[in-house]
């Protein structure tokens, strides 16, 4: 139930009501958002979102190169825009529990992105003469069996939790399930797109060197 802030007596009358209304009804949470405590949220939220997309950012740099690095990073963008755009549309809440979803999400959607890099790095040095998008294909075509299995065992999971795991764990396990189908698809049609196009940009004497 959502209402406009009560006091201690208009929440015992509200309580009460239901329970009479209900039967027997246990309350299983009470928050106030103030406007304070919502600012405090949606500004700690966007710092932890610019902290975890720039260690990811970091981190692939490292391992790959800058290109596909970037290319992971606005997969993870895209996740983040998707899934925060149904939540909004669903008018579901968004609090800590989507924040930690959302965080859990991103860690997903890098998961799938370094997999397929990976891939893509080995059969790059396999075939050193081989143009990106032809081993980008061939890399996809090799990870998707993993990607789907791996996607379709945790959605049973996420399904369970969100039809029997009470209205505590629905907010956390819904998101979950939204971010799993976009992270799944988004290494493959967001990630990798992005990857070639960038390496299409950069000149030849600068695409050289690691993969």
């Amino acid at each position: 139930m959502r209402t406009d802030p009560l006091t201690n007596a208009e929440e015992t009358e509200v309580t009460g009501a239901v329970r009479d209304l209900a039967g027997r009804a246990d309350k299983v949470r009470d928050e106030l958002i103030g406007p304070s405590l919502g600012e405090e949220l949606r500004r700690g939220a966007l710092i932890a979102l610019a902290v975890a997309l720039g260690a990811q950012f970091a981190y692939l740099a490292a391992r790959f190169r800058w290109v596909f690095g970037t290319a992971a990073v606005v997969a993870l963008a895209h996740d983040v825009v998707i899934l925060a755009g149904v939540f909004a549309w669903l008018g579901r809440p968004v609090d800590g529990v989507f924040l930690a979803a959302l965080l859990t999400v991103i860690g997903y959607s890098v998961n799938d992105s370094v997999v397929l890099f990976d891939r893509v790095r080995e059969l790059a040095r396999k075939s050193p003469g081989a143009p990106l998008p032809d081993i980008t294909d061939q890399a996809i075509l090799q990870t998707l069996p993993r990607t789907v299995n791996t996607g379709i065992g945790a959605a049973f999971i996420l399904t369970a939790l969100a039809v029997l795991g009470g209205s505590s764990l629905t907010d956390f396990a819904l998101a979950l399930l939204i971010g799993l189908v976009v992270g799944t698809y988004s290494s493959v049609l967001t990630a990798a797109p992005v990857a070639i196009g960038l390496h299409h940009r950069i000149p030849p004497r600068q695409s050289s060197g690691r993969t």
